[in-house]
């Protein structure tokens, strides 16, 4: 078995309620991974599981109202090297479209598109990290898929921090990621299986 109960109530007992933690909201960021049409709405990655969270996606940009908000969009070409490992996905601009659900903060957020798994090696975002990390004191990450985009994307940014000697917290909050299931890829063994390997790394877990 890849993953066992006991690893997964590590992970329960681990999340807090995002409220109770004290983040200033000034100096926090909201990070919005593939929140778009082709891993939430349509295409060979879509999945009911991703809409499902789609309100507490919502509830924690509401939440940090006056934070920055991000969000890394898959972006990719016809016969891009992704699609040896993956169905080809988010090639059309439909697809590749912030869902309508988020659109109140996508429209003044910052956007970076990504043409592999891990948003942080977008160059466009590595140029504005070097410009702002020193600024920002935590990291909320929200979006899809969660042993895929969002635990690259967190790992990346913790070991990024953690080189630099920069304190930021990272904090993943459960009920507003998610992942596909399918025969070969337990959605929730999965699931938990990231959680756990970036509690592991030093990364908080909330719900809201």
């Amino acid at each position: 078995m890849l993953f066992t109960p006991g690893h997964e109530k590590t992970v329960k007992d681990a999340i807090v309620n995002l409220r109770t933690l004290l983040i200033n909201p000034e100096t926090a960021v909201v990070v919005n991974i593939d929140t778009i049409n082709g891993f939430f709405k349509q295409g060979a990655l879509s999945s009911s599981r991703m809409v499902a969270v789609i309100p507490q996606i919502r509830k924690v940009n509401e939440y940090f109202l006056s934070s920055r908000k991000l969000f890394f969009t898959d972006w990719h070409k016809d016969g891009c090297p992704e699609f040896n490992a993956f169905p080809a996905h988010c090639v059309s601009e439909e697809e590749q479209q912030i869902i309508s659900e988020l659109a109140p903060f996508s429209s003044t957020g910052e956007i970076f598109r990504k043409n592999s798994t891990n948003g942080f090696l977008s160059m466009e975002y590595l140029a504005w990290m070097t410009k702002h990390c020193r600024q920002i004191e935590n990291y909320i990450i929200v979006g899809g898929v969660t042993d895929i985009c969002v635990l690259q994307y967190a790992l990346t940014q913790k070991a990024y921090l953690n080189e630099n000697n920069i304190r930021a917290g990272i904090v993943v909050v459960e009920n507003a990621v998610q992942t596909f299931h399918s025969a070969i890829h337990n959605g929730d063994d999965m699931h938990f299986f990231a959680l756990y390997n970036m509690l592991l790394n030093g990364i908080k877990l909330a719900q809201i």
